[in-house]
């Protein structure tokens, strides 16, 4: 699987999360058109809960399957799955999309609720987006992705050695307080507050709850996984018609 990982890696723009149960059709036409020419990831979980939305669409139309480059990946979103009480469409999107250095798109309530348990900072926006906006702030998030990556994943690894937790959880913070100053365009506003983008943490989660000794038997290969992730809400209330 992973000469199929090599291949998507580069082109990939985001990793899609969907509820099963939540009616999305709108939001997934909307996506479509937004990335005609670039690839947006599918997890095998969603695919299998929910493959209407996808069925038509695969093979880079925009969306194309992600796979688990390797096997402790898939261990980890297990051990995520079990310790920290979240759903396996959530916890695999957040570490397939950090595998693959790409944004998590979550599209509808029902996603944005199954995320927000592995969320440690959001950020709000006082405006309402038109399309070029909404272009312009995926491409932002894509940024704060690749900008975080390979600091977030060197810093994750402190974990196998002697670390203070408190330590590693404010060099974290201080790095998403840092990037969040990207998002300024969004306070230029004066409609109520919604939120555009969470910050999904989960090398910080599992430091706060004290789960690395399950998280270290995976080997340090698991890294790749716990990158600072951004995840951005699309909700057809704050989408042009």
């Amino acid at each position: 699987m992973f000469s199929r990982y090599a291949a998507l890696v580069k082109n990939l723009r985001g990793v899609v999360l969907i509820s099963p149960g939540e009616d999305v059709e709108d939001l997934v036409n909307w996506l479509v058109n937004r990335f005609k020419y670039r690839n947006l990831g599918v997890t095998p979980t969603i695919l299998s809960r929910a493959s209407g939305y996808f069925e038509k669409r695969l093979g880079g139309k925009p969306f194309v399957q992600v796979v688990y480059p390797i096997k402790p990946i898939q261990e980890l979103v297990n051990v995520i799955v079990d310790s920290l009480n979240v759903d396996m469409e959530a916890a695999e999107a957040v570490v397939l999309a950090s595998s693959y250095v790409s944004p998590i798109i979550a599209l509808g309530r029902e996603a944005e609720k199954m995320l927000k348990p592995l969320t440690i900072e959001d950020v709000k926006s006082k405006v309402k987006l038109d399309n070029p906006g909404w272009r312009l702030h995926l491409r932002i998030a894509d940024y704060t992705v690749l900008d975080l990556y390979s600091w977030s994943v060197d810093h994750a690894l402190n974990m196998w050695k002697e670390f203070s937790s408190r330590s590693f959880v404010e060099e974290r913070m201080k790095r998403i307080k840092a990037d969040k100053k990207r998002y300024w365009r969004l306070e230029k506003g004066d409609l109520e507050p919604w939120t555009f983008l969470y910050y999904v943490d989960l090398a910080q989660l599992i430091a706060l709850k004290d789960l690395f000794n399950r998280v270290a038997k995976l080997g340090e290969d698991v890294a790749a996984g716990l990158a600072i992730e951004a995840a951005v809400s699309i909700k057809r209330e704050n989408i042009p018609v």
